[in-house]
């Protein structure tokens, strides 16, 4: 039965999980995203999760049970961030996260962490870890290293966690290795979104200074939901051994198979340049911002990450939920400091999926500009009608992945992506 067969059946069987499939799609075409963790999937990772590989799965039972393509995942992985071990058998980024807690403390253990990263993961775990937080300067929004490095030496944490997911700066690891080994801590560091920039080699890789790295396949890479670990070969047996401990014995070929292609399209000179451009809309877009009148945090962005401060009378609930009927989507959060009683209402905005989509740098300085403008004024629904209408005609006939960031193989060039993406959506391939 080929596929259309099968929408058509689908359909007349079940209307209304067909409606909301559709509806779906249209959100994605007809709305622009700015939250980090919103990017499309490339249409060969798509492909491959939804093939029928999803049909087989890989048995573990113990450590030394592997498969072809989870080998050829993990090397992929291994290769595109120069690792020295690799770990893809966990099904996302918090299953991942949790691996590693187990892996390398105990109950009552002290972990020092960047925001208190990581903290959200141990709800209902058994092991109750002791959580102190390390986090930027109010007003100068840097991360001081003495005073990082007093309260490791202080509380002698067994694992330091540094993971940058709203902080839009690089920073040095080798200091924070420096403070790692002074305390004799595992070093960990969650990449978060910027583990594409890190693959195409436009930002620093804390790789070679971590003992462990993880990250998502998702967003930047585009890849599907899948948790990365890596590790320096002597963590390897512990971390693989934790692994089938916490119940993670077995994944989906076709999993594998869309992680292995990720990385190999991540590898890519197409991939490169989608990751530059990244940082030039980010760039872009706070340009737009700031020439609205918006007030920004840790400007300017060193990676795709751009950070707007509310005023403290504005509800960031009630705007993004109003920007979001303007056909914008934004994530609302609070920036933390080292003072307990000094924080942030911000708006976390990323340039990951406008990117993805096809934007340039023209189109996320008048993002920015709406946006801003919206900020600033009464937020009625005039306001709110102002902002669709600049995102619809930014929107209208984008691809929800462009076919411009795809490896320029001369079979490739004859794919139209976006027709892809829909036949992935609605299973006419």
């Amino acid at each position: 039965m080929i596929n259309k067969q099968i929408l058509k059946r689908l359909e007349n069987f079940d209307a209304e999980l067909c409606k909301l499939l559709k509806e779906n799609l249209e959100r994605q075409y007809t709305m622009l995203s700015l939250i980090p963790t919103d990017s499309a999937a490339s249409p060969f990772s798509t492909y491959l999760k939804g093939s029928v590989l999803g049909n087989d799965f890989v048995g573990h039972f113990s450590a030394e049970h592997y498969s072809q393509m989870e080998i050829l995942a993990a090397k992929r992985a291994c290769e595109l961030f120069k690792a020295e071990h690799a770990i893809v058998r966990t099904g996302n980024l918090a299953a991942a996260s949790r691996v590693v807690l187990q892996a390398f403390a105990k109950p009552d253990d002290t972990i020092m962490s960047f925001n208190l990263r990581k903290q959200e993961h141990c709800s209902g775990n058994q092991m109750q870890y002791f959580f102190v937080k390390f986090a930027l300067e109010p007003e100068k929004f840097n991360l001081n290293f003495d005073k990082f490095r007093a309260l490791a030496l202080l509380c002698q944490p067994k694992i330091i966690i540094y993971s940058p997911v709203n902080y839009p700066k690089n920073i040095d690891y080798k200091k924070i290795r420096k403070v790692a080994d002074d305390v004799k801590a595992v070093l960990w560091v969650d990449m978060g979104q910027n583990a594409g920039l890190v693959a195409a080699g436009e930002i620093d890789s804390p790789v070679p200074f971590a003992d462990v790295v993880t990250f998502a396949a998702s967003d930047a890479l585009h890849g599907p939901q899948s948790g990365i670990i890596l590790s320096k070969n002597k963590f390897a047996d512990l971390l693989e051994k934790t692994v089938v401990e916490t119940g993670h014995a077995s994944l989906k070929k076709n999993v594998l198979a869309a992680l292995a292609i990720t990385f190999r399209e991540a590898a890519c000179e197409e991939y490169k340049d989608y990751a530059k451009q990244v940082i030039s809309n980010a760039h872009a877009l706070e340009k737009g911002l700031k020439k609205a009148g918006a007030e920004l945090i840790c400007s300017p962005t060193e990676n795709h990450l751009v950070l707007v401060r509310l005023k403290n009378f504005q509800n960031a609930e009630n705007i993004v939920e109003k920007l979001a009927q303007g056909r914008l989507l934004v994530k609302k959060e609070t920036l933390m400091t080292v003072k307990k009683n000094i924080s942030y209402p911000i708006l976390r905005l990323s340039s990951l999926d406008p990117t993805t989509r096809g934007l340039y740098e023209d189109d996320m300085f008048t993002v920015g500009l709406a946006l801003g403008e919206f900020l600033k004024s009464p937020q009625d629904s005039n306001s709110i009608k102002s902002v669709e209408k600049i995102i619809k005609e930014l929107v209208e006939g984008l691809p929800i992945f462009s076919d411009e960031w795809l490896p320029s193989d001369e079979i490739v060039k004859e794919i139209d992506s976006d027709l892809m993406m829909k036949a992935m959506i609605y299973g006419t391939v």
